[in-house]
């Protein structure tokens, strides 16, 4: 009648593969972590171990009884999107994490390709932002009787986009390189949520911030 909760694994008696499939497929981020840190125990200079940790982030810390989104690695983006929201020192924390962050230094070690990885570690930071908060924050739709225009999203979504990217371009904590850098990936995840749907966006950035993303 009731169902039984599922065994924790024995992580200590695994292999790195078993552990890096642990990770994958657990939905408790205490226990990914957990996997994680013992694949790291067994081999600390790969990179596929570093790089799992590095998005993980502090999600193994959060408090059910407390909403706190800062254990969300991604949630370093909402420093752009709501700057209100953080004081002037957070704000430059949040922005150097996403480049100086020590674990993050480690994997720009390791990768044979630094600037690719480098990049492609920013997009999927970009596109978890743009799916966890920004689409799906009902503010940024209208409703009418409880019925949302989804059919629009593009273009709804083109107002909190624009603003995220003119504050990374704009940002006193970031150098010209980061930010265009930042930028792109951000506007990246835009054009794959939206299906390639930047017609708003590119309109309301206008042509002289369009040119610093291309």
């Amino acid at each position: 009648m009731f169902s039984k909760k599922s065994p924790q694994p024995d992580l200590a008696n695994m292999g790195l593969e078993d552990l890096l499939f642990v990770a994958r497929t657990q939905q408790d981020p205490v226990w990914r972590h957990q996997a994680l840190t013992r694949a790291e125990q067994l081999v600390p200079e790969n990179l596929e171990v570093q790089r799992a940790l590095l998005l993980h982030g502090r999600l193994h810390e959060r408090d059910p009884k407390k909403m706190d989104f800062s254990v969300i690695k991604c949630y370093l983006l909402h420093a752009f999107e709501h700057p209100e929201d953080h004081p002037p020192e957070e704000a430059r924390r949040m922005a150097r994490e996403l480049f100086e962050e020590a674990r993050l230094l480690r994997c720009l070690k390791l990768a044979t390709d630094p600037e690719a990885f480098l990049r492609e570690y920013l997009q999927e930071l970009a596109r978890e932002y743009m799916r966890i908060f920004v689409a799906a924050d009902n503010r940024h739709i209208p409703r009418v009787f409880g019925i949302s225009f989804r059919g629009s999203l593009a273009r709804y979504l083109a107002a909190p986009a624009c603003d995220i990217l003119r504050n990374i371009l704009s940002s006193p904590h970031l150098n010209e390189e980061e930010a265009r850098l930042l930028a792109r990936a951000f506007y990246r995840a835009f054009y794959e949520f939206t299906g390639g749907d930047v017609t708003s966006l590119d309109s309301r950035l206008g042509p002289q911030l369009r040119g610093l993303i291309s």
